[in-house]
């Protein structure tokens, strides 16, 4: 296994009885995919990123434990069922993956931060998501038919045996 392939989201959570609960894990999925060249480069990796709510309304994200879990703020402020601008939640992302390096908000962070916003723009530019590697899609079956047969017609050909 290569190590290399844990420097990423490992799993996602969107809030659960929420309006449009699909289309926040989407935001998500996305969001995770945007930063994973970021995360690669620089060997970071986030356990749990979720959705939250919390009471206060200017806070956007947390990052637990450095990394452990990251918590985004995804819908906007009393309308849960409209969502923040797909570019605010990524770059509160950005911001809360800026404490996996510098825990407080000093000259360093924001350095950082900086540095990752333009990282970040270049990627999109350039429309590298994922590993940027190809292929970092999540695999589907494709054609109509099984090349086991189903059971039932195994059934009849036993018992026509």
């Amino acid at each position: 296994m290569n190590l290399g392939d844990l420097n990423k989201v490992w799993e996602i959570k969107a809030l659960k009885k929420k309006p449009r609960e699909d289309e926040a894990r989407n935001i998500l999925d996305k969001v995770a995919k945007q930063v994973q060249p970021i995360m690669v480069r620089r060997k970071w990796r986030v356990k749990l990123l979720s959705e939250f709510c919390p009471k206060n309304p200017r806070l956007l994200g947390v990052n637990v434990n450095r990394g452990v879990q990251v918590k985004l703020r995804l819908r906007k402020v009393n309308h849960e069922g409209d969502f923040l601008s797909y570019h605010e939640i990524l770059d509160t992302m950005l911001h809360e993956l800026c404490h996996n390096a510098h825990a407080p908000h000093n000259a360093s962070f924001y350095k950082l931060w900086d540095e990752l916003r333009k990282e970040c723009e270049e990627l999109m530019t350039k429309g590298i998501t994922g590993t940027g590697q190809g292929f970092d899609v999540p695999g589907k079956r494709l054609g109509g038919f099984s090349r086991q047969p189903p059971l039932s017609s195994l059934r009849a050909t036993a018992a026509s045996a």
